[in-house]
């Protein structure tokens, strides 16, 4: 592809980028034209749900301070987090030692009778002045 035909694709397609902004922007205009009744409604809605979202913080308040459990499970849950974490970390680095070595791995591992599909792959994508391009 030569550099000419590369301009004028990037050409268009910075163009058409900010086409599609602009009729963005149009758009919402329109639609940010409430009617007052709905602004009330809006302005309600806010408030219930910061006063929902107080009484939970209450709520979880008092379960940590008179539920001994849940203070239990919440450190398991941190413990079962980190662990989680670090098995990642190891099965990536195991991965992407094999990669290395061996190329793009597509292979199959039986874990306690359940089969798990392990891939890897270089990914490719394009970058327009340090942005990808989806």
């Amino acid at each position: 592809m030569s550099d000419q035909v590369m301009q004028e694709k990037i050409k268009l397609l910075q163009e058409k980028l900010t086409e599609l902004k602009e009729i963005k922007s149009l758009m919402k205009d329109i639609e940010d034209d409430l009617p007052m009744e709905l602004e009330d409604l809006m302005i309600q809605l806010k408030d219930l749900k910061k006063q929902v979202k107080d009484r939970r913080d209450e709520h979880l308040k008092l379960i940590l301070e008179e539920n001994v459990d849940y203070s239990e499970y919440r450190e398991r849950v941190q413990l079962a987090k980190e662990e989680i974490a670090q098995a990642k970390l190891e099965l990536f680095t195991i991965a992407s030692n094999q990669t290395r070595e061996h190329g793009d791995l597509d292979q199959t591992v039986v874990v306690d009778g359940a089969p798990f599909r392990l891939q890897t792959q270089k990914e490719v994508a394009v970058y327009l002045n340090g942005k990808a391009i989806k």
